[in-house]
């Protein structure tokens, strides 16, 4: 493991989260109580944030069904029949869509993008689980990874101090919610990329000791090299389903996953003996096999043909054995990996659709209620951007004891959408009054289905 990447024992800072960890009926119903409010306003409130709410649940229902439209082609647990033939141009048209459409949702719901970098230090990080999992990221045409919520939680581990009698505590980095969408590349074309990547490598240290290569030459390796390739790509793809497709687009979606332990989420995933373990097989294995062969070298001399038999058959019995002791072995990674993943498994495929619009509507409507709400209760304070940040953060630390970096642009953004924002040319925000803003909402309700009607202008 580098120096540079940060172990269980040393977490990184982290910087504040635009997650709201809060739900936004509990933000409400807090709101609701303040003191401040008369029985009419207090009515007019909760009737406009159920106004705000219902708009924006419709809102992310019809993207919902252009995500349903763009993952159809690409649904790998799908059992609906159709006779639509979609062309290559469409697909790639749909992938594409489906992509964006994907990111949009996520930045909604606050996730935020782990980059390739951030994902090969996590993969080369020593696992807290213990298991050595080695994953081929060039498998994959596309890989788009998300998170949200940053951690630690506390384990225990035996200390081999004190000789693994005693257990001593770990604080363990771990990503609370984990978002992938992976789809493969096509074998052919990645045999063909290896192939064409180990010649030129080929040729260039031929180059470098005063060699070419002949188009024969060049022929002859780079057939091995395929071979060589596509034993590969077979090897790290052994343990995917037989009915898997190339076309097939993976959605998941986990909790509570330490970062050192990324690999283990892969489907393409190979379990490598840790060098304590091979060290441990290579001493017993080497001893017993051995005494094996003093047994039988000595049994040999006696010259007595039963006895023979009988040392040559212990012998392949030990050599057997530890055989079965490193299957063994591999079998007990196997099942540590499978055991995490039932439990950190949230979603998959389609079902991370519909839980990720959830979330989304879920923090945009958390957003704009906030931003109106404060707006709406303090005109006299003239806020800006800035300061309505500043003071919905303070807000949320002093109510909720939670630290967050709240999406003020998002909020104000919604209400401007929404035409209840008033913008003054020195940068103060208004918004319009209880009564005229959820007026403005209705309206908007009544035209959802006559995009051409006029906007609330009522100010």
């Amino acid at each position: 493991m580098s120096e540079e990447l940060q172990t269980a024992d040393t977490p990184p800072e982290e910087p504040k989260e635009r997650f709201i960890p809060i739900s936004r009926q509990e933000i409400v119903n807090d709101l609701l109580a303040a003191s401040h409010w008369s029985v009419e306003e207090k009515h007019q409130f909760g009737e406009f944030c159920q106004i705000f709410e219902a708009l924006y649940h419709y809102k992310f229902q019809t993207n919902l069904e252009e995500l349903k439209r763009c993952y159809a082609p690409f649904n790998p647990d799908t059992d609906i029949v159709t006779q639509h033939e979609y062309s290559a141009n469409e697909k790639q048209e749909l992938r594409h869509s489906l992509n964006e459409e994907m990111r949009r949702l996520l930045n909604n719901a606050n996730y935020e993008p782990l980059s390739i970098e951030e994902i090969n230090q996590a993969i080369n990080a020593e696992s807290f689980y213990g298991v050595n999992v080695s994953v081929d990221l060039d498998d994959f045409e596309k890989l788009i990874v998300y998170y949200r919520g940053s951690t630690t939680q506390t384990k225990y581990q035996r200390d081999w101090k004190k000789l693994f009698l005693a257990k001593k505590p770990l604080e363990i980095p771990i990503y609370k919610r984990m978002f992938m969408l992976m789809k493969f590349r096509t074998e052919s074309e990645l045999v063909e990329e290896r192939a064409e990547n180990w010649l030129q490598e080929k040729e260039k240290q031929g180059l470098e000791k005063g060699q070419t290569l002949d188009e024969e030459q060049k022929t002859k390796f780079k057939t091995k090299f395929e071979k060589k390739a596509q034993k590969q790509i077979q090897k790290s793809r052994q343990n995917l389903p037989e009915d898997l497709t190339e076309e097939h687009v993976f959605l998941k979606l986990f909790k509570n996953i330490p970062r050192t332990d990324l690999e283990m989420l892969f489907p393409n995933q190979n379990v490598r003996l840790k060098l304590v373990d091979k060290i441990k097989l290579g001493v017993t294995g080497g001893g017993g096999t051995l005494f094996g062969i003093f047994k039988m070298a000595t049994t040999v001399l006696t010259l007595n043909p039963f006895a023979i038999i009988g040392a040559f058959v212990g012998f392949l019995g030990i050599i057997f054995r530890q055989i079965m002791n490193i299957f063994s072995q591999r079998t007990k990674y196997m099942m540590t990996l499978s055991r995490n993943l039932y439990f950190h498994n949230l979603d998959n495929n389609f079902g991370v659709m519909n839980f990720l619009i959830d979330m989304a509507e879920e923090e945009e409507g958390k957003e704009a209620i906030l931003a109106y709400y404060f707006l709406l209760t303090h005109p006299e304070k003239n806020y800006t951007q800035a300061s309505l940040d500043r003071e919905i953060e303070a807000y949320i630390q002093a109510k909720y004891k939670v630290a967050i970096d709240f999406e003020v642009d998002d909020g104000i953004r919604k209400l401007r959408e929404e035409n209840i924002l008033l913008e003054e040319p020195n940068g103060t925000l208004k918004v319009l009054s209880l009564k005229k803003a959820s007026i403005c909402l209705d309206n908007q309700w009544d035209n959802f289905f006559n995009p051409g009607a006029d906007k609330c202008h009522d100010k």
